[in-house]
């Protein structure tokens, strides 16, 4: 015991005393684990919240795997995912849309406010074409639980499919400032980003006296496979 007592004081001595050299004492926490620290604090926060009104709270996910179209059913924030949330993602993924809606509308019925199940069903409208009613759907989770990546990325895909380039871009730039490590809004994002690109190339390639360059990068860009639709996650 004396031994380890020891130790302990000299390494207080040799870590707040001066011994080590300060160019090898760590300055800050690296951003990556801030970020983290920062959204363990706000789904803590946000599970909280959900008790507080509720008496329950359902904590949304945030992956899994990528779905028809692109909509993404989403990714758990919490260890466990509650087996209802389970059962209505795989009747999205077999498109078992009418018994998804039941599913989806009594647990609303109970809890309309939780995240997780106005997340299931935007991606319920989206997929079954009602695109104005998922729109609404998921701008409004993006107001209400504006941490949420994986509803701006869905709202994104929305908006590809009206080739509102901009404003899918500015939703996937969001979702991946709030989670850098989203690959699915990162890939999205530059698919719109090769799209807009294209775009202003076949424009110069229109203009005054176009630059031979411009021809090769949008035949370059040409022979890259074909965008297709921003894809959306069921997961969240």
């Amino acid at each position: 015991m004396l031994d380890w007592f020891t130790c302990l004081i000299k390494l207080f001595f040799v870590h707040f005393m001066g011994s080590t050299p300060r160019g090898l004492l760590p300055r800050r926490l690296p951003g990556l684990l801030i970020g983290l620290a920062l959204s363990c604090a706000a789904s803590q926060a946000y599970a909280q919240g959900l008790v507080a009104q509720s008496g329950s709270a359902t904590t949304p996910s945030a992956s899994g795997q990528p779905q028809r179209g692109g909509l993404m059913q989403g990714r758990p924030m919490a260890p466990a995912v509650a087996p209802d949330i389970v059962e209505a993602r795989e009747l999205l993924s077999q498109q078992k849309w009418s018994d998804a809606s039941a599913l989806i509308e009594a647990r609303l019925a109970k809890r309309p406010r939780d995240p997780q199940w106005r997340f299931l069903q935007g991606v319920l409208l989206a997929e079954t074409g009602k695109r104005a009613e998922a729109i609404s759907t998921f701008e409004l989770l993006t107001e209400d639980f504006p941490e949420l990546s994986e509803s701006y990325n869905n709202l994104a895909a929305l908006y590809v499919e009206q080739q509102e380039w901009n404003r899918a871009r500015l939703l996937l730039e969001r979702a991946v400032q709030n989670r850098p490590d989203y690959a699915l809004a990162h890939e999205n994002l530059g698919d719109i980003f090769t799209q807009l690109a294209i775009q202003s190339y076949e424009r110069a390639a229109k203009g005054n006296q176009p630059a031979p360059s411009v021809r090769l990068k949008l035949d370059h860009l040409l022979k890259t496979p074909a965008i297709r639709n921003a894809r959306v996650t069921t997961n969240r």
